[in-house]
């Protein structure tokens, strides 16, 4: 079974990310409380939450 987690995005709306195919977070260079994460080829996610808090729900799943 795949293990995603549930993450809300930059616009509120509850996504689902597959925590094994992230290849890294980094935190938004505009925004306190939002992370990008990359993940695929050419594939971009903004999520809400710190740094911390984000590659915490990541490890978790």
């Amino acid at each position: 079974m795949i293990p995603f987690v549930m993450m809300t995005d930059n616009r509120g709306q509850r996504i689902s990310v597959n925590p094994e195919i992230v290849q890294f977070v980094r935190t938004a260079d505009n925004a306190d409380n939002e992370c990008l994460i990359v993940f695929g080829k050419d594939q971009l996610l903004r999520v809400r939450g710190t740094l911390d808090e984000v590659t915490d729900l990541l490890r978790q799943g």
